[in-house]
């Protein structure tokens, strides 16, 4: 019992004096630090700061929206107006047509069941002074001189071209003049269908020897000294046919016989006919339709027709949108509100 009371002893002196050495060590590291004010937490939160992460999505958003703008407009090569048509191909441009808005709509006669024939529809329209602008540009665009046979073709299908031979045709009837519209369409004639005039006879019986000159057009009972030769029954080689002799010998006839003679004709990418009937045309009309038609479309028509030494009297930009940005100022006061004010036009 002595040992084991002198051994807890000993075991409870060295406890103490570890204890005594941590107390000095613990006071060795104190420092003299006062409570002044007890911190409090923040009423709105440090991060994420609001201000400045939306700043930095509208900068952001801002330049990629200039740089997917610029983008768009550095990869998009569709032509949009005549300044565009002329820088690129060096053609001048005769006249712009605009695109017709939904709601709208035109009154119609019953024997015009497929044609938006908009000079006889609304005669004051926009459309209708846009048509009469592009007849004052053919007329003076050979000098004095007008040209009397005049070809109506395009780049690619779906482009106007049928639209615009005929409101060419009874603008310049309108005029006084006496006007023949010719359908060399021969792989999908449309205008015997969109005047209402029988499809045969037509230019293909006059070519292949089934019909006699001089040329029985027939008479369009809506517009006074406007007379149609339809395309009439589809030819196997209509290239050919329209390359003739006999297709000169007819285009003579119709000068001797008319003021003026319109012709349309296929797209000129798509088949060879409108190439090989353009050396016989006083001038070409080059239908582009507007953010439709590429630059590489009109440049590759363009160098067909003048390949052949076609004389092509301008181009006509169809179809464009005047609400667009491109022709805010096009007549000088705010897009197309100018003519409606000065004119008292109705599209």
């Amino acid at each position: 019992m002595k040992r084991e009371a002198e051994s807890s002893r000993e075991l409870y002196d060295g406890l103490l004096k570890k204890l005594k050495e941590a107390g000095v060590l613990a006071g060795l590291r104190s420092t003299n630090l006062v409570v002044v004010d007890p911190a409090r937490s923040s009423a709105k939160p440090v991060r994420p700061s609001y201000p400045i992460n939306l700043g930095l999505g509208l900068g952001v958003g801002l330049l990629g929206g200039i740089g997917l703008a610029f983008a768009r407009e550095g990869f998009d090569s569709t032509l949009r107006t005549p300044e565009q048509v002329e820088a690129v191909a060096g053609l001048p441009a005769v006249g712009i047509i605009p695109e017709l808005t939904a709601g709208r709509a035109r009154r119609r006669p019953a024997n015009f069941p497929k044609f938006d024939c908009n000079i006889l529809d609304s005669p004051n329209s926009r459309l209708a002074e846009s048509y009469r602008a592009v007849r004052t540009a053919l007329l003076f665009s050979n000098g004095d001189i007008p040209p009397k046979v005049i070809l109506v073709t395009s780049a690619l299908p779906q482009e106007g071209k049928t639209t615009v031979s005929l409101n060419s045709a009874i603008a310049l009837a309108y005029q006084g003049a006496k006007v023949l519209l010719i359908d060399a369409d021969l792989r999908r004639p449309e205008v015997h269908a969109c005047l209402g005039v029988p499809a045969e006879p037509g230019l293909g019986e006059l070519l292949s020897g089934e019909a006699e000159l001089p040329v029985q057009a027939a008479a369009c009972p809506q517009v006074p000294n406007l007379f149609v030769l339809p395309a009439g029954r589809r030819r196997l080689r209509p290239a050919e046919v329209l390359g003739s002799g006999r297709m000169r010998d007819l285009l003579n006839n119709c000068r001797k016989n008319f003021d003026f003679v319109v012709i349309d004709t296929p797209p000129v990418l798509a088949v060879t006919d409108a190439v090989v009937l353009s050396k016989s045309a006083d001038g070409v009309l080059l239908v582009v339709r507007s953010a439709q038609t590429s630059e590489q479309s009109l440049l590759r028509a363009r160098d067909l027709l003048l390949r052949v030494n076609a004389r092509i009297a301008g181009v006509l930009v169809n179809r464009a949108n005047l609400h667009s940005s491109d022709y805010y100022d096009w007549y000088g006061y705010r897009g197309d509100q100018f003519g409606e004010r000065y004119y008292g036009l109705k599209s």
